[in-house]
């Protein structure tokens, strides 16, 4: 029996501004006999992806490496402009 591990679904969410507030993955689980056929799959649970906090599934191991530092660098730009916005409006 042999079990493949393949991305089944990303979802990204953001806030009302527009800011990055969190993602999860679903993996599809292929299990396949010894002569190769599919004999069934499952669909996992969802679970986080880490897009800059530290936690969470490794967001690296679901997109390319540029798709991913991509999004942290949004997340972390979206973040400083929110904390400079909130110092400007005190």
């Amino acid at each position: 029996m042999q079990t493949a591990k393949h991305p089944y679904e990303l979802l990204v969410r953001w806030d009302q501004d527009g800011t990055l507030t969190g993602a999860h993955v679903q993996w599809r689980h292929v299990f396949k006999d010894d002569d190769g056929a599919i004999v069934g799959e499952m669909i996992a649970a969802a679970e986080p992806v880490d897009v800059g906090a530290g936690k969470g599934f490794p967001l690296a191991d679901v997109l390319e490496e540029v798709q991913a530092d991509s999004l942290v660098a949004l997340a972390t730009a979206n973040a400083e402009v929110e904390a400079l916005r909130r110092t400007e409006n005190r």
